[in-house]
């Protein structure tokens, strides 16, 4: 046939689109080549036209003839294709292959007897970037995928209803579940009580107001084996938004063995406050024993001999004698608590009469039923966090009065101190994981806290409507390193 002219606006539209156009006949003998497809693979249009279309394209599951064949049998097909660049190069290719009749192919080069030929036009779009884009996000998810597997801490991903979505090997090593008995289920499975309870509150209240102060930051609480056993963790918990979705990790590390070592300071501790109360019984007080008795004897010759002084002498040995009785008072404070049976409430007992009798405050225990109390630690540290929340209620918040009470049950021990003093500076934040209010400020308000940890417990403060600062601790009967 003739060589057929085209207009020449649409011979500039095909030389000018970024897309390589490249038109063949069925044999796969290239009969067009714009601009865009040199630039693609380097040839120029001399050094492709009537050659076949094959001596770019690489050995791939089809042969050309075939997918000539196939575009002829559909009309149009979409293929990717790995060409070989004029300089060797592979590069990606993107294409789109159709039929067209010879009286629509825009060839000006070729002339043809037949005027129903039909032709093939192959567009073509460069995907190297985005093929390297794509191998480089498999290489880091595979990457990401092998540290998530293989962490030696447990991680696991949930959406914010609390279901777990993903696990590792960690979480199955750690808590003894196998897969189909986590993926699917809310988090607070693995959580005991109260930390459980408040789980879905707390996610319900992040949603809403967006604040969470546990959210990128660590915190030490309660996990529960399948076989129920409780022990303590570090969890640190981030929030990710996937096209809208709130997705979130935490990252579970298993802290028994410190708790075992922070228990042996904290006894370390308890040893040396038995010795010094044990110092200011026997030492200091037999001492000031000893110099009040010469002061009363010494004051009863001046009298005697009606000599000045024994008024000042007397006097003396009252204020002897009360800083004998004081170093009593404390050394009894500072001594180990018996923990025999019952021996938590008869201790929360003497500390409320012995405060009475320092402060002048009415420091009293109400509503205790009966408490057994099997860990001596646990009954050691309750001890102290009585004993540290009722010198802040007299100390510091200038309180009168001051109630302690001590419950338990199978499960559970609570304790309470309520005072009616000033409270603090601001309204503590108290959310599932403990006060992050109050107790982050004072050495004594963070000891308490670090011991309620310790315990496995929450340590909790808030003021109520009436004005009454409350401290409340909460902690399980049974975790395994007490």
């Amino acid at each position: 046939m003739k060589e057929k002219k085209i207009p020449s606006y649409q011979f500039s539209i095909l030389e000018s689109i970024l897309h390589g156009v490249v038109v063949t006949d069925l044999k796969g003998c290239v009969q067009f080549w714009n601009q865009s497809a040199e630039n693609i693979l380097g040839y120029k249009k001399k050094d492709v036209l009537n050659r076949p279309a094959s001596m770019f394209k690489t050995n791939g599951d089809e042969s050309l003839p075939e997918i000539l064949k196939e575009c002829r049998r559909t009309g149009m097909m979409d293929k990717r294709w790995k060409a070989v660049h004029k300089n060797g190069k592979r590069v990606w290719l993107d294409v789109r292959l159709k039929l067209m009749q010879a009286d629509s192919y825009p060839n000006t080069d070729r002339e043809d007897e037949s005027s129903e030929q039909e032709f093939c036009v192959i567009s073509m779009v460069d995907i190297g970037e985005l093929k390297n884009t794509q191998k480089r996000l498999h290489d880091n998810l595979a990457l990401t995928d092998a540290i998530f597997r293989t962490s030696e801490d447990a991680m696991i991903v949930m959406n914010k209803k609390g279901e777990i979505l993903i696990i590792n090997d960690a979480v199955i090593n750690l808590f003894g579940y196998k897969v189909n008995e986590l993926i699917g289920k809310n988090v607070n499975k693995l959580m005991p009580y109260p930390h459980n309870v408040h789980h879905d509150e707390f996610m319900l209240s992040y949603l809403l107001s967006g604040k969470a102060d546990m959210i990128g930051k660590r915190r030490e609480l309660q996990a529960v084996r399948k076989d129920g056993t409780v022990f303590p963790i570090e969890l640190a918990l981030s929030e990710v938004k996937n096209e809208g979705e709130h997705l979130f990790t935490g990252i579970i590390k298993d802290i028994s063995r410190r708790r075992i070592l922070e228990k042996k300071i904290l006894n370390i501790g308890e040893d040396e406050r038995k010795k010094i109360g044990r110092e200011l019984h026997d030492g200091l007080g037999q001492m000031l024993t000893g110099i009040r008795m010469l002061s009363e004897g010494l004051a009863r010759k001046l009298s005697a001999n009606a000599l000045p002084g024994a008024d000042e002498v007397e006097e003396i040995s009252g204020m002897i004698q009360e800083a004998d009785q004081y170093a009593r008072v404390l050394s009894r404070g500072m001594v180990e608590v018996d923990m025999e049976s019952n021996g938590l409430t008869v201790a929360l007992e003497n500390l409320a009469k012995r405060s009475s009798h320092l402060t002048g405050a009415r420091v009293e225990l109400t509503d205790t039923g009966p408490t057994e109390i099997e860990h001596h630690s646990m009954a050691l540290h309750l001890y102290r966090i009585a004993q540290e929340a009722v010198n802040n209620a007299i100390k510091h918040g200038n309180a009168s009065m001051v109630k302690i009470r001590l419950s338990s049950n199978p499960q559970h021990t609570s304790l309470i101190v309520e005072d009616n003093g000033k409270g603090f500076d601001r309204e503590p934040e108290v959310t599932e994981f403990g006060s992050d209010g109050p107790c982050s400020h004072g050495a004594g308000l963070h000891i308490m806290k670090h011991r309620a940890n310790v315990m496995g417990g929450i340590l909790g403060i808030d003021r109520t409507e009436e004005g009454i600062t409350r401290v409340r601790c909460v902690v399980p009967n049974n975790l395994e390193y007490f």
